[in-house]
């Protein structure tokens, strides 16, 4: 008897299954997949009508794509990294509202149901350091010289922008040890969508 496997279990007609399996399988273009079995009844024909149907416990198998695995991120972004972790945002009207905050080494969401959520996977670029007090995009740059100095880094949502349009989330954090951060978000072109005052960061979830 043929046998088959597939997941999660559910009653389907292998005479569709068996050619899609048969030909994904020749092409080498069946994703990973991690799967369980459960046996069930089947008929399974073979669209030749020479061919008897046959009758009996089978255990189909649907390929579910793997999960994507997580872009490479620079090297200690994971876990050397002052801008992971959560942050209170100011609300704006519309497209700007972020709210919270949330940086993850290989997650970042902000925004609410009313106006649109971003969670994302993201590829990074960290920006060189705004010296003197100054950085791309800034919302107020310093009116008098100063030897503040910002990190800077630019994360690309992946792989799109979100339904609110935001692509880019540019983090920008005074190195003085004040912890609070700049965000300006931008869209597919380039265009600025947002600016947003200082952060503060919050507890970490659960405390």
């Amino acid at each position: 008897m043929t046998k088959l496997s597939i997941v999660p279990p559910v009653l389907i007609r292998l005479s569709r299954l068996l050619p899609l399996a048969l030909a994904l399988s020749s092409a080498g273009s069946v994703a990973p997949a991690l799967a369980n079995s459960s046996e069930i009844p089947c008929n399974l024909s073979r669209h030749d009508h020479t061919i008897p149907l046959e009758k009996g416990p089978g255990t189909p198998q649907v390929p579910w794509p793997s999960a994507q695995a997580a872009i490479p991120k620079p090297k200690g972004w994971a876990n050397d990294n002052f801008f992971l972790g959560r942050w209170q945002g100011q609300s704006t009207a519309g497209r700007a509202v972020i709210d919270v905050l949330t940086v993850e080494p290989n997650r970042i969401r902000w925004g609410n149901k009313a106006n649109g959520i971003c969670d994302s996977d993201y590829s990074v670029e960290n920006l060189p350091w705004g010296r003197n007090g100054r950085y791309p995009d800034q919302l107020v740059p310093p009116s008098q010289p100063t030897d503040l100095v910002f990190g800077v880094a630019r994360l690309t949502l992946r792989f799109g922008p979100c339904s609110t349009g935001d692509a880019v989330i540019q983090l920008a954090m005074p190195l003085d040890g004040s912890s609070a951060l700049e965000v300006v978000t931008y869209d597919a072109k380039g265009q600025v969508i947002g600016k947003f005052g200082a952060f503060e960061r919050l507890p970490a979830a659960g405390r």
